[in-house]
């Protein structure tokens, strides 16, 4: 038999079939790589609607790139050939594996379920709905990694549709309720459909069936949606109510994003982890010890001294060194408290002095004094608003030393911002709406100052406090002998 060839590709074996196209395992005569070509066949090429979702599907593939969404290298839509070729995955679809399997273990589901929101999340946040998410869609590798494919029904929200108003598109045993009464759709069809693969992979079968297309139909609409704790016994409460939720009737009742269904997804298996990494570990540690019966190391008993009653005890000493240290602590911290109230009415009496220059008439000595505040470790509040009101100095010099002072008091001017941010935005002179910029910027930068005095108070608090309890533990373990 002579191999068929297609561009660059020869065709193997078909590996797929569909209503858009027919796919095939093929190699590609550049490297001898094997890839998946999907193409139409020549009896549809006349089919207008086919062919636009044929172009649709590869303009979107086109645009999608991730681990978890089928790679499509390119293709051709000219004439009688019109084919792309994608990656080949060997491993068959989630609807091979079902057909298989039966059903799958819920850490399973969670797991690939995860992994499908990933898909789900890329493509919508790029403006893509799907719209035909079901098993025979996922192509599933070996290893375990799932990879959403066939966009041929997607939906684009910068372009047309390609379906009339009214009409239904996608698989009916996964298709939501809004797509079934044709009316316009969201990424939420993309959940529902999520929902019923989930409850697919968790219980075997899809939540609605029926005997006839129309019946299935009919109970997407109309039918309460199943939970899958009634037939599913291990199934945690938290999945079936997020199942539930995803199969809702009304979409604005469904979880927002495929984000949050993979977050919540996500938080269901991580405590089913950590409790199986646990229970290994502690197998692992009882495993390492040969003999089953594990000796105990005895454990001596405190014992308190005995004393007879008939005995008078000692004579009781008294100890004085827990108090001796209190009170050279407390002197030692009035001290500290004393010296620093007199550093800080210094300060206080240095910061009038420069206030009231500030408030003079000679400009050379307000801008001196304007210096001299900005280099105080603190300022008051009434300093603050002395030198927010040198800014208003017709004088340029005055005004751009009192900023310059204001931005090394960033913390404290924080009330005065919007004072600031006027004369940012309105002062004549360029450097002093330069200043005033820099200024406001150092304030937001800035986080909100705390009381010093309040530290040092609650500092002294807890040390007496603790010092106090260290005496009486001390007191009580040297008397509790003779209680």
């Amino acid at each position: 038999m002579e191999p068929r060839w297609i561009g660059p590709f020869e065709l193997l074996e078909k590996i797929g079939e569909g209503g858009m196209g027919v796919v095939y395992r093929a190699r590609y005569v550049g490297n001898n790589r094997q890839v998946a070509v999907k193409l139409i066949p020549n009896d549809v090429t006349a089919n207008s609607t086919t062919l636009a979702r044929f172009e649709r599907e590869l303009e979107v593939l086109k645009q999608l790139s991730h681990p978890n969404i089928v790679h499509c290298f390119g293709g051709r839509c000219e004439s009688q050939q019109r084919y792309y070729a994608m990656e080949y995955i060997p491993g068959g679809t989630l609807a091979d594996y079902l057909a298989e399997k039966g059903s799958l273990p819920w850490e399973t589901v969670v797991d690939l379920g995860i992994q499908m929101c990933d898909a789900l999340q890329y493509a919508h946040e790029r403006g893509v709905t799907h719209r035909d998410v079901k098993p025979g869609n996922f192509l599933l590798t070996k290893s375990g990694q799932l990879k959403l494919s066939d966009f041929g029904l997607a939906s684009i929200v910068s372009q047309g549709r390609l379906t009339a108003s009214g009409r239904t598109v996608g698989t009916i045993m996964y298709m939501s309720p809004e797509q079934i009464r044709g009316e316009t759709v969201t990424n939420r069809v993309d959940l529902y459909g999520l929902g019923c693969v989930l409850f697919e992979m968790m219980v075997g079968f899809t939540p609605f069936v029926g005997s006839t297309a129309g019946e299935v139909l009919q109970r997407h609409l109309k039918d309460p949606v199943p939970h899958v704790a009634s037939l599913v016994l291990d199934c945690p409460l938290e999945l079936d109510q997020l199942l539930y939720e995803l199969l809702a009737k009304n979409s604005d009742a469904r979880p927002a994003s495929a984000a949050d269904v993979a977050s919540r997804l996500n938080g269901i298996l991580l405590p089913s982890r950590m409790t199986k990494d646990f229970d290994l570990k502690l197998f692992s540690s009882l495993n390492r010890n040969e003999n089953p019966s594990i000796p105990l190391k005895p454990i001596k008993a405190k014992t308190s001294p005995v004393l007879d009653r008939n005995t008078v005890p000692q004579k009781r000493h008294f100890n004085l060194v827990p108090w001796i240290f209190s009170a050279i602590l407390a002197i030692g911290c009035t001290w500290l408290w004393n010296g620093w109230n007199q550093t800080a009415e210094q300060l206080c009496q240095a910061e009038k002095t420069w206030t009231d220059l500030l408030e003079g008439s000679n400009p050379d000595n307000r801008i001196l004094a304007a210096n001299a505040l900005g280099k105080f470790p603190t300022l008051s509040a009434s300093s603050i608003e002395k030198l927010v009101r040198s800014t208003k100095s017709p004088i340029s010099e005055v005004r751009l030393a009192s900023l310059k002072a204001l931005k090394s008091h960033a913390a404290a001017s924080r009330p005065m911002s919007t004072e600031l941010i006027r004369i940012r935005n309105s002062d004549e002179n360029t450097s002093v709406r330069t200043e005033a910029g820099l200024t406001v910027a150092a304030i937001l930068k800035t986080p909100r100052p705390y009381s010093l005095t309040l530290i040092l108070m609650q500092t002294l608090v807890v040390i007496i406090l603790a010092t106090t309890i260290f005496s009486g533990w001390w007191i009580w373990k040297k008397l509790k002998p003779y209680a």
